[in-house]
């Protein structure tokens, strides 16, 4: 199967990565139909921000004080 991967499809996931629902695939921008520079500059915002974010870093053991 080859999957557009059409925007309307694309749902965000953890650590910044995208998902497309319609075939399960994780997709980057240069994936998605329409291309990326063709979105609207909000989407293109949002789709940023998530890519921006990290990992919740592991949990420190506390130290007795």
């Amino acid at each position: 199967m080859n999957c557009p991967h059409h925007v309307m499809w694309i749902v965000e996931v953890e650590r910044g990565l995208h998902r497309c629902i319609h075939c399960r695939q994780v997709v980057g921008r240069k994936d998605i139909t329409p291309p990326f520079d063709a979105l609207t500059p909000e989407l293109q915002q949002r789709w940023a921000a998530h890519e921006q974010q990290q990992p919740a870093a592991p949990a420190q053991p506390l130290k007795p004080g």
